[in-house]
């Protein structure tokens, strides 16, 4: 055998194995397009029929191929186009169908990822079940995310533990507060503003008394005015910006002596949040210090004056005037 017929005998073999791959990559294709075709119909089946259950009437066809999981992804479709009695009575639905019984099980998997993804489906149950699990694991899982998931869970559903107990466990006071820590705090803030007002006492370190009186904004309880006013003359100048920013987030308006005394703070930072409560209680009598505050030494308190300048005039403008008023009613 010379070389040319090698050489051919190779390109014919070489060929046939390009020709080879390409069939078993097109069979392929065409299984997965079945795979896929078949997984549509199954999924459709078993949404219409979670749909007619809630709506009272009869199932229809076949469950063959309706696996939990297939089962759970309805749920969440029909779930999102719920509400009301509906949305609870689909849930019982699942849960009597035992995907909430899985659920509970994957919950205690060893894999964080399986873990993190059981909250977010006991968080779509929201039963009383549900909602003593995932207290269970932001109290006693061994993984930091896992217990900040759980934490951020029962927020959504109104379940979180008082502030004191997030703070414990979630171990807050050993660490700097981080923007989830805040977030939490704030959401708390409604149902506990008593419990941060009494945390304040404890031996807290400088960063975490702000955020604290930072969340007092988010409780909508005007008595805390007074513990605002007082922590606005603090030393710590991360306290005076927190007072000033929970004070705007109140809105009361008797913090407008105190709030018009910080445009003339001494640190930067507390001058900028001044000129942001001013703006947001909408203090036109600030007016001529935030035009005096545009040739401040720092940049961003220039900007911010700036801002908060075009903002009460642009509150004013919409004002009506009595006369304006006036023509408006004889009209």
């Amino acid at each position: 055998m010379n070389i040319y017929q090698t050489v051919i005998i190779g390109s014919t073999a070489l060929a046939g194995a390009v020709i080879a791959i390409f069939l078993l990559l097109l069979l392929r294709r065409h299984l997965a397009e079945l795979s896929e075709k078949k997984n549509r119909h199954v999924e459709a089946a078993v949404t219409r029929s979670y749909l007619r259950r809630v709506a009272g009437y009869a199932e229809e066809g076949e469950h063959s191929g309706w696996t939990h999981t297939r089962r759970m992804a309805a749920v969440a479709h029909v779930q999102a186009l719920l509400r009301g009695g509906e949305r609870a009575r689909l849930m019982e639905m699942a849960e009597l169908d035992g995907l909430l019984a899985v659920t509970l099980r994957r919950s205690h998997s060893w894999r964080r990822a399986e873990r993190i993804n059981a909250i977010r489906l006991l968080q779509r149950f929201g039963s009383e079940a549900c909602i003593a699990r995932i207290r269970a694991l932001m109290a006693r899982d061994r993984s930091q995310r896992v217990r900040m998931e759980a934490a951020f869970a029962l927020a959504a559903m109104h379940a979180l533990p008082p502030p004191r107990e997030i703070m414990r466990l979630l171990r807050m006071p050993a660490r700097r507060p981080s923007r989830l820590d805040v977030a939490l705090l704030r959401t708390s803030s409604p149902q506990y503003s008593e419990q941060l007002v009494l945390l304040l006492d404890d031996d807290l370190s400088g960063e975490w008394r702000a955020e604290l009186i930072d969340a007092l904004g988010w409780s909508g309880n005007m008595e805390v005015i007074g513990l605002l006013k007082h922590a606005a003359r603090y030393h710590d100048p991360e306290i005076r910006c927190a007072a000033l920013r929970a004070a705007a987030k109140l809105g009361h308006p008797s913090a407008r002596s105190w709030v018009l005394r910080a445009l003339d703070d001494e640190v930067t930072s507390v001058r900028v949040q001044a000129v942001n409560a001013c703006a947001a209680l909408g203090l036109r009598e600030a007016s001529d210090k935030l035009r005096e505050m545009r040739a401040d030494p720092q940049l961003w308190v220039r900007l911010r004056a700036e801002l908060a300048l075009e903002r009460l005039t642009v509150s004013r403008d919409k004002v009506p005037t009595a006369g304006a008023a006036a023509e408006r009613d004889a009209a």
